[in-house]
């Protein structure tokens, strides 16, 4: 689990596939632990669930965290989803609010699912529950006061804006464990679409360097660099982990695992 992990972990967001497979194969001996996202965008995919347990049957060495959007569940829901995964060996779960769509009129309080779950907890299987949280120390203490096991905040593409917004989380010894997302810079275009939608603003120097980069077709190459330096800060900051994502799942296996956790080629 994150909460007992030992060391710094270094862990891939993947999503499910559209339809049954197995893709979920690739993933042993690339990661270890892996968020599986939950219909992101309003996209239909393969249960959360239902594709971890696959991850805990067929590749017992990746420890999957499945991603639980409340937008349009209720508790009776969420809990038998729980209980079916806990039943196939998956013991990590991240309430989210989830994205808000038109169609769905109505949002379960991600706090009431976490506290519920945290409740469970007294019945079922070990198992733990996390929530992501802005860079802000009063959000964070909220999250804590739900009930929160471990924290989740970001993204980032910048490394030289990691350190300042960990220290506004003013994290003290007993908080849970901080995870940050990360996001390698790929384009200054990539850049603004992450920030649209949340991510931490990059410095102009962030942006420069990709522009020189991209200029000299290592694009790539200096983005992943970004992406290492970027969990090399979250690490000296105090953090537990980061959280590679936004990138499809064939790059996650091949790619990501090569130049972010620098894993060995596969034969």
């Amino acid at each position: 689990m994150l909460t007992s992990a030992d060391g710094f972990l270094r862990i891939a967001e993947i999503n499910p596939p559209s339809l049954p497979d197995m893709s979920h194969l690739l993933l042993d001996g690339a990661w270890d632990h892996v968020m599986v996202t939950d219909n992101v965008f309003g996209k239909v995919r393969v249960s959360p669930f239902a594709f971890s347990a696959r991850i805990t049957h067929d590749t017992p060495g990746v420890s999957p965290t499945v991603v639980v959007s409340t937008r349009d569940r209720n508790i009776l829901a969420i809990e038998s989803e729980v209980r079916g995964a806990l039943g196939n060996g998956v013991e990590s779960f991240l309430v989210v609010i989830g994205d808000t769509l038109p169609q769905v009129d109505h949002l379960a309080d991600h706090y009431e699912i976490v506290r519920h779950l945290r409740e469970l907890q007294k019945s079922l299987p070990d198992f733990e529950v996390g929530m992501p949280t802005r860079f802000a120390a009063w959000q964070k203490r909220k999250r804590i006061q739900a009930g929160a096991q471990f924290l989740v905040a970001g993204p980032v593409t910048d490394p030289a804006t990691v350190e300042e917004q960990i220290a506004k989380l003013e994290l003290e010894d007993d908080d849970p464990p901080l995870f940050v997302m990360v996001i390698p810079p790929f384009s200054p275009e990539w850049v603004d679409r992450i920030e649209s939608m949340g991510a931490v603003p990059a410095t102009p120097q962030l942006r420069k360097r990709v522009e020189t980069a991209i200029a000299h077709t290592d694009g790539r190459k200096e983005a992943w660099a970004c992406a290492r330096e970027v969990s090399e800060a979250a690490e000296r900051a105090g953090a537990a982990g980061v959280i590679l994502m936004g990138l499809r799942f064939e790059t996650v296996v091949d790619e990501a695992a090569l130049s972010f956790r620098q894993i060995p080629a596969r034969p």
